[in-house]
């Protein structure tokens, strides 16, 4: 065995151990993981072929003003990757994309080939594939999902004016748009999201959210899916609403109100920008496709790169908007904010498995300048760790809250499944 062979072992035999029985842990539940084992971390089954399907499914919900006694219809898309050779039974990945992303970007990376590798032939490390790609080589069926209006199966438009596809393959109208952005609520994705797994997923699912996704493992339980949720996996993964206000009661410079002033404008859509990026903190060291402007002209033809604002106001505990919302939607009051109703007494019996970027402006550095317990993962966990059965939270150096697509990536998915492998079934 080389050199560097036997450093890939040891590095997995220390990280399995952080897992199974806490050596080297850190503050209760921290990993603290060097940026060389994290790069060269081994695959923790051999790799196999993988098969690749569209999937689609329609649901009804919400009362359409201009076709009275119709309701409208939301279309929600997929792609299901299944291994040849399955490693684990009964255990299949459910990743739910954050803000104005959609499933492509589990799938392919800014500066990989929009194509579907056959990784038990090509080098995973040179590859430059999408996670789900990685993980469902790796023996683990993998659904990767696009949230209502943020699929298009053409290149979209110029982002300016550019507008989600609600039914596939339709550009609402003016009036369409705002009647549904006043309804983009998290309880019609969950509905939606629910028939799709349903439909396409008989296994018991782990399930990554990332950013806003990330409220999905927490209310998915209690809203009736079928599927057994193992644990809770995330990377860059968004907590529940009522624990992220606490967190910004407690961190943030700024009043409800303020934090909330942008959202005023109800039915708008919030349309990213290389600026946004940057000032948001999601360029880093580990980006090869160079500058953010860069990413963006990678990425415009398959990424919406909009983001309904109720799903923000939802996501980020804006409630002091809620009076206007209820008045806008004519919605019940169990339609909305459904992310301030996540319980946490569902954590019982689960194992959850963060992992974060060092560079996730986000998740890890804010709040940092009032001590540790402050830093948006270790806040959430210290909330999680009264229900949770076992708490592991890996830190790798130079990730951003993008790390899935970044370099090494397929090292993000090794991590994910030696810890299902480990941790979670062990």
């Amino acid at each position: 065995m080389s050199q560097n062979a036997q450093n890939a072992m040891e590095s997995m035999n220390q990280l399995v151990a952080a897992l199974k029985t806490g050596a080297g842990l850190k503050d209760d539940f921290i990993y603290y993981m060097s940026f060389d084992d994290y790069k060269n971390f081994p695959d923790p089954f051999p790799r196999t072929a993988v098969t690749v399907k569209e999937v689609q499914e329609t649901i009804e919900r919400y009362a359409n003003p201009e076709k009275p006694g119709e309701l409208f219809h939301w279309d929600i898309h997929g792609r299901l990757f299944t291994p040849a050779k399955v490693s684990i039974p009964d255990t299949a990945v459910v990743m739910i994309h954050g803000g104005a992303a959609n499933e492509y970007e589990f799938i392919f990376t800014p500066d990989g080939a929009e194509t579907y590798a056959d990784l038990s032939q090509t080098d995973p490390k040179t590859a430059r594939v999408g996670v789900a790609q990685h993980i469902a080589s790796l023996g683990i069926p993998v659904l990767a999902i696009s949230l209502p209006g943020h699929y298009s199966a053409e290149p979209w438009a110029p982002v300016a004016v550019r507008r989600p596809e609600f039914i596939i393959g339709q550009i609402p109208s003016d009036a369409e748009l705002r009647n549904r952005l006043a309804v983009y609520t998290f309880r019609m994705c969950t509905e939606a999201v629910k028939a799709l797994v349903e439909k396409n997923l008989q296994e018991s699912i782990f399930m990554w959210g990332h950013s806003t996704g990330g409220e999905y493992f927490y209310l998915m339980e209690q809203y009736g899916l079928k599927n057994k949720l193992i644990g809770g996996l995330g990377f860059g993964t968004g907590m529940p609403a009522w624990v992220r206000k606490e967190w910004d009661n407690a961190c943030a410079d700024k009043s409800p109100e303020e934090r909330a002033a942008p959202f005023r404008n109800l039915t708008d859509l919030s349309r990213r920008s290389p600026k946004g990026y940057a000032k948001s903190g999601y360029v880093g060291p580990n980006q090869p496709w160079g500058s953010v402007e860069k990413w963006f002209e990678l990425e415009n033809h398959r990424r919406p790169q909009f983001k309904p604002f109720l799903q923000d106001i939802e996501h980020s505990a804006h409630d002091v908007l809620l009076p206007d919302i209820k008045k806008m939607s004519g919605l019940a009051d169990d339609e909305l904010f459904i992310t301030y109703q996540s319980q946490l007494e569902r954590l019982r019996g689960k194992r959850l498995l963060h992992i974060v970027g060092e560079y996730d402006k986000g998740h890890w550095i804010e709040g940092g300048e009032k001590g540790l317990e402050f830093r948006r993962e270790v806040y959430a966990f210290k909330r999680f760790k009264p229900y949770a059965d076992a708490l592991r939270l890996i830190m790798v150096p130079n990730l951003t809250h993008y790390g899935h697509v970044e370099s090494y990536n397929e090292a993000l998915a090794n991590l994910m499944v030696t810890g299902f492998k480990e941790y979670f079934r062990g």
